[in-house]
Parts: C-alpha cells; structure tokens; sequence
C-alpha cells in the first residue's frame, strides 16, 4: 500500500518525513505562475536523505496565489503558456532522487475541464519519456456534476488514463466558509471514492486522510485549523466532553469562547481513523494520502497501522 505525506517546507514537516511509516513524499513547496514560471525550491538534503531510507519522492506543484488556488494562473499555465509550463515541470522532473510530479490545480475554471485534460495528457507522455511518474491531486465527487464549479473541471476518467495516480482530496468536506460538519465523514468519503473506482482503476486511487480538523465560529462565521497532535488539549480546554457520530466516523465539541461566541470544532479520532483506512483496503485502492506531515503524532500512525 501507498501511504504518501505531504512536506510543507516546516521543521515538523521534515521531521515527520523522516520518521513517519510515509513511503511516499510529496514536497509542497513549488507554486506555478501564469506565465509558466515555477517558482520555489526543493530541499535537496531532505531528497537524498529519502531516499538513502527507501522512500520516494514527489515535487507537488500548485497553482496556489496570493491567498488561495488561483482559476487565473491556472488558466495561464494550462492553456495561455502550455508548452512553457510543461517544458519547466519536465525540467524540474530531472531533480535527482525525485520520482514524480504531483500537480496540486485546485479550483480551475469551469470551463478548462478540457484544456485541463488535454496539458495532463501531453504533460503525462513527457514524463513517462523520461521514466517520470505523475500524481494528479483531485477533489473528491461523488457524481460528475457541470453546475458543481469546484468539482467539475476534472475528468477523472480522461484524467486517470494519462497520470499514475489520482489523489482523491477526501478531505475538506465542510470548511470554515460552510455550515459545520466532518472535515472527512466516512459516508462522504466511501461515495467518493465509490464514483472515482467507476472511472478509474482502484489501483490508481488514493484516499486522502486529514490530520487536521476545523473550529467553527457559529456566530460570527468563519473558523481556524486544529492539528491533530493539538485535538486532544484543545478539547480539555473547552471544558466539554466531546462528542462521537457515528454516521461520519468523526467527533465534534461545541462550546462557548471567551467573547460569547458560539464554535463547535470537527474533529479525527484514532477509531475514525482506522475505519477510514479500512475503507482502502476493501475498495482494493493503491493507497492513502495525509494532508499534512508535521500536523500529526503517534497515534495518528497507530490508527493507521491498526486499519491496514
């Protein structure tokens, strides 16, 4: 089985990298611009050093803005600067100790589902030239819906003929800008992953875990990220007894915060998580994915090893 991490560029990060039972790392630290430019740099100690461990590693490149995924520079990338853009990946590709590409384009515009497609497909003949794999990092559906803006631009079937992997994002599932929920409830997860089996071959598939969880602010609105190594004194902190639903596998606390406002935080437990898990071994899947190393502790991995 797969189990991929996701480097941030942090001491934590790199720590867990080193430590975690990951056998796969995918270095989020690359960003593209519209003009094809990628900009950032791999750590090149941290590359040799896995791979003298037997681990493998990816350079994940995002099309991540000022603030947020960015449609435009996607756009710009993939279709205004297409042969620029894929020349520069093929070029970082030859790193040494790197074994792929992971492409991170997040919130593309409706209408470059195609265009998308298409500079996945040419990309994806350059780097198996070259003996490059690629992973394409994708959010979870479970149908293929045009009036859905965030999910439609990928098509998956089109998608996994040409990449190595599809990192389905299963995670994500409410956020802080959404009335609050499981940031990855069982249910949702196994209807995603169900559609992305009828499209693509399960042994392209990776289940996206996360080792982090939302706090909602039910009365002012929005919300902050809790790591999962900070869920257990956050909750003692609050005063309250958390709470276990069991549709989504997933805890929740709700309490009061020193202005008066009403938050509720959504969070992973180790039971969830081995369920989760579990759900990778019965569809048959390639692996799992965690967002993000660094985030989370022993018993993250003990919740994993336990569903395996």
């Amino acid at each position: 089985m797969l189990v991929l991490g996701y480097f941030t560029g942090s001491d934590a990060s790199r720590a867990s990298a080193l430590s975690a039972p990951v056998n796969v790392v995918s270095m989020d630290v690359i960003t593209v611009a519209a003009d094809g430019n990628l900009s950032g740099s791999l750590p090149t100690d941290l590359l040799a050093s896995l791979s003298a461990m037997g681990k493998v590693s990816y350079a994940c490149i995002s099309n991540f803005g000022v603030t947020d995924f960015d449609p435009a520079i996607a756009h710009g990338a993939i279709v205004t600067n297409r042969a620029r853009t894929i020349a520069n990946i093929v070029a970082l590709s030859k790193t040494p100790h790197l074994e792929g590409i992971n492409l991170d384009f997040e919130g593309l515009y409706v209408n470059d589902r195609d265009a998308y497609s298409s500079f996945v497909a040419d990309l994806a003949t350059q780097l198996h030239g070259s003996g490059t794999k690629l992973i394409l990092s994708i959010p979870a559906k479970s149908v293929d819906d045009p009036s859905n803006d965030w999910s439609w631009p990928y098509d998956y079937a089109a998608l996994g003929k040409s990449a190595d992997f599809l990192q389905v994002m299963t995670y994500d599932e409410h956020v802080p800008s959404q009335p609050a929920g499981p940031v990855a409830g069982i249910d949702w997860m196994q209807a995603s992953l169900k559609f992305a089996a009828s499209q693509v071959s399960p042994s392209k598939l990776l289940s996206g875990l996360p080792a982090y969880g939302y706090v909602w602010n039910l009365t002012r609105g929005g919300g902050d990220t809790v790591a999962w190594k900070d869920f257990q004194s956050y909750v003692a902190a609050t005063g309250q007894i958390s709470q276990w639903d069991p549709t989504s596998q997933s805890a929740w606390v709700k309490y009061t915060g020193t202005d008066g406002s009403q938050l509720q935080m959504w969070f992973e437990t180790p039971m969830g998580i081995q369920a989760k898990v579990s759900v990778v071994q019965r569809m048959n899947l390639a692996g799992l994915s965690v967002w993000a190393l660094g985030m989370e502790d022993s018993a993250f991995w003990n919740a994993v090893r336990a569903g395996k």
